[in-house]
């Protein structure tokens, strides 16, 4: 696949599901860069940077030369079904998501 025809790994949101797995960043990590390997990207972990979880950080990986943290958090529409009032009824939330973001240093910007 030419780099011009895939997506850039910022523009991946993957979808994480809802409960305690959608939580967990161990998971969420996974996902994204199970999509990002998907779309053609070599894409490794970088385990050696500490990450702030309570602010939703998963951790750092490494895409084809730059690094990126990726994040965690409720960012994707979801329905909500619910018939706990004795009809059912939708309404939409957010679920949660993973998604990237690059780490910027003076060593990965063109002025």
């Amino acid at each position: 696949m030419a780099i011009d025809e895939r997506p850039d790994p910022v523009q991946i949101i993957a979808r994480v599901g809802t409960g305690f797995s959608a939580e967990h960043p161990e998971r969420a990590i996974q996902v994204w860069m199970y999509l990002v390997a998907k779309a053609g990207w070599d894409v490794s972990r970088v385990d050696d940077a500490s990450v702030d979880l309570d602010a939703g950080e998963c951790g750092f990986v490494e895409v084809e030369g730059l690094r990126y943290l990726v994040r965690r958090g409720r960012r994707v529409r979801r329905t909500l079904y619910d018939d706990s009032g004795g009809s059912l009824t939708q309404r939409p939330i957010f679920g949660f998501a993973a998604w990237a973001e690059p780490v910027l240093s003076a060593d990965n910007i063109i002025p």
